[in-house]
């Protein structure tokens, strides 16, 4: 049977809600992630407390919209779509949400391992999940920063991909995703 969503060309709020919650997260710990500063002291701990909690905030939206994605698939794209667009669109899809979830758990192994007191958000204490271990720490703390860049490669992708569709292609690609947006009948 047929799910009614793949059917229609738009696609349902909840993922449209998750989607920009999760995009918004991504930009957040991205921008934050630039400005972390180095070493252990009382600056690195204060920054980590936020850039973790919402870390675990976003862990959940993505979990949240993966299971969504998987129970609503996204609807077909527009027949005017070139092949190679729609395969790069599903790897890159694929791939995002691959990447989140790499970082959410290189996070978790940093802040686990860290050789300062991790608490998101002050309060879940990361790093009493593990002993300080500087060998891990050194190996999750690599993982999480080419994660980053990895994830700010496709987060550029993924935006250049939607405004060339709405400004250039002039199609519905981005509408399709933007909040109460009309579609064409």
């Amino acid at each position: 049977m047929q799910d009614n969503q793949s059917q229609t060309k738009t696609y349902s709020g909840t993922a449209k809600t998750l989607h920009w919650i999760m995009g918004f997260l991504v930009l957040l710990m991205l921008a934050g992630a630039s400005q972390m500063p180095e070493g252990t002291g009382a600056e690195k701990v204060e920054a980590t407390m936020g850039h973790t909690g919402f870390g675990l905030i976003l862990a959940v939206v993505a979990l949240a919209a993966f299971v969504n994605r998987l129970r609503q698939p996204p609807p077909e794209l527009p027949d005017t779509i070139a092949v190679w667009q729609r395969v790069l669109s599903t790897w890159t899809h694929r791939a995002l949400y691959l990447l989140i979830g790499v970082q959410v758990i290189a996070g978790i192994g940093l802040s686990a391992t860290a050789p300062y007191v991790v608490r998101s958000f002050g309060i879940i204490p990361l790093s009493d999940l593990a002993a300080d271990d500087k060998e891990r720490f050194g190996v999750f703390h690599e993982m999480h920063e080419i994660g980053a860049y990895g994830l700010f490669v496709l987060a550029a992708m993924h935006i250049g991909a939607a405004l060339y569709h709405h400004f250039i292609a002039k199609d519905v690609v981005l509408r399709r995703m933007w909040p109460r947006a009309k579609l064409p009948e």
